[in-house]
């Protein structure tokens, strides 16, 4: 079946203020955990704003990393503010923009309204949306969209080669137009191997609890359910802790964690949030930060997957020791289609 990709065009506050933040939305002042500024003798400033908690070993965590880095190596003052409530989105941004920020980093698709608003409000400040593909039409904002269903074609291929029952979990931390295209994308990449796999998607309805991830894990697996796909933010690492107990699967999101259970930990996605927000921050640097919609993908080499190919000798599964390399060969096989547009992923979102 042909598939067709949407293309897109182009690819601190001191202490005081972070404070006055929390204050204002209502968040524990006193909480060190909900912003965190680091201060470098002049330069420019740049607010990373998160919709999703710090600690996800995922997006979240990757893009604070990457601030981090951007301060020690481009001399950039940053700041990281967790506003993890609908009434904080627009509040965080408009006062980053009216206390000297030059570029605020927003994340995920529930800003774009807040965005929007504060954008048009100040033209002179860069406005950097995360995983978003709204084209805002502004000249101080740029939105990354990160094809995640290409990532997730190839985690369905390599879910239905490790299942022996057939039965895939996907569990997401909400709805929203990429995520509905990366369940598509994962039932037609098991489909391709295994025509009668079937996917059981589960909406946890938040981000940012492991033990919920854990509880509706420990549900699929109890159902027969061996392979079960994360797409929840910090969720996915209650899903992870199930899938050690139970010994079954997982493939994670974001970023490697295989580290937290070697022989269960299949894959994850690679999606990359930071580099992306590094590779904006340099931007305003040198000057060449342009407006726009971009993409991150596998053709420009912002979308793969991380493997864990040390699984065959950590899992205590004689069957996946014998399956293992053969996974990898058809992923490497699959993946090497995507990124020279033999094989083309279409997003949909119904």
């Amino acid at each position: 079946m042909k598939r067709t990709l949407k293309q897109f065009v182009t690819f601190g506050l001191s202490i005081a203020m972070a404070l006055s933040l929390l204050s204002g939305c209502g968040a524990d002042s006193s909480s060190p955990s909900n912003s965190s500024a680091n201060d470098s003798e002049g330069g420019q400033k740049v607010a990373l704003v998160l919709t999703q908690s710090l600690g996800d070993s995922g997006p979240s965590d990757d893009m604070n990393s990457a601030v981090k880095r951007a301060q020690e190596e481009l001399g950039v003052e940053t700041t990281t503010y967790e506003a993890l409530q609908p009434e904080q989105y627009e509040e965080s941004l408009r006062n980053f923009a009216q206390n000297g920020y030059d570029m605020i980093v927003a994340s995920f698709p529930a800003m774009t309204d807040a965005v929007k608003k504060v954008a048009a409000d100040f033209p002179d400040v860069k406005f950097v949306h995360i995983y978003s593909a709204e084209d805002y039409g502004l000249d101080n904002v740029v939105s990354i969209d990160f094809a995640c269903w290409e990532a997730n074609y190839v985690c369905g291929v390599a879910a239905a080669m490790a299942s022996e029952s057939g039965q895939i979990g996907h569990v997401i931390g909400g709805e929203d137009n990429t995520i509905r295209a990366n369940y598509n994308a994962l039932v037609a990449g098991a489909r391709s191997v295994n025509p009668n796999a079937t996917v059981e998607q589960i909406n946890a309805g938040t981000f940012d609890d492991p033990a919920k991830g854990k509880e509706i894990a420990l549900s699929l697996y109890g159902k027969g359910v061996d392979v079960i796909i994360g797409d929840a933010g910090k969720v996915t690492l209650g899903i992870i802790e199930a899938a050690e107990e139970t010994g079954k699967y997982v493939i994670g999101d974001a970023s490697d964690h295989s580290s937290l259970a070697p022989g269960n930990v299949l894959m994850d996605t690679a999606l990359g949030f930071g580099a992306a927000v590094y590779d904006q921050i340099s931007k305003l640097v040198d000057g060449t930060f342009t407006a726009g919609l971009g993409a991150a993908n596998y053709a420009n080499g912002g979308i793969s997957t991380t493997k864990n190919t040390t699984l065959a000798e950590n899992c205590t599964d004689e069957a996946m020791k014998e399956k293992a390399p053969q996974i990898w060969e058809k992923v490497a096989e699959v993946e090497a289609q995507i990124t020279d547009g033999t094989l083309v992923v279409e997003k949909i979102t119904e």
